[in-house]
């Protein structure tokens, strides 16, 4: 159920930054990172990391990326072409 909760908020997360344009969500895209390494240091500083909890993480962030980037690249495809700035004659 837990690894179905974080798909489907990463796969949400993904599909916002992907709408929202490069800038934007390049500084979005950066905030899961943040929180995988606020995760991870609290764990080990707590010597939690040999736990159950702490065993799974790794298989949290193979889900989360998954689901992370096909929700952006779902979105950043079938949304709306943008112009690049060149004329057409």
């Amino acid at each position: 159920m837990s690894y179905f909760l974080v798909g489907v908020i990463l796969l949400g997360w993904g599909a916002l930054v992907g709408r929202i344009g490069r800038k934007l969500g390049t500084i979005l895209a950066v905030v899961p990172v943040l929180v995988w390494f606020g995760v991870l240091a609290w764990l080990t500083s707590t010597n939690t990391l040999d736990s159950a909890e702490g065993r799974g993480l790794a298989s949290y962030l193979l889900v989360g990326l998954l689901a992370f980037l096909v929700g952006s690249n779902l979105t950043s495809r079938l949304g709306s072409p943008r112009r690049t700035g060149d004329k057409a004659d």
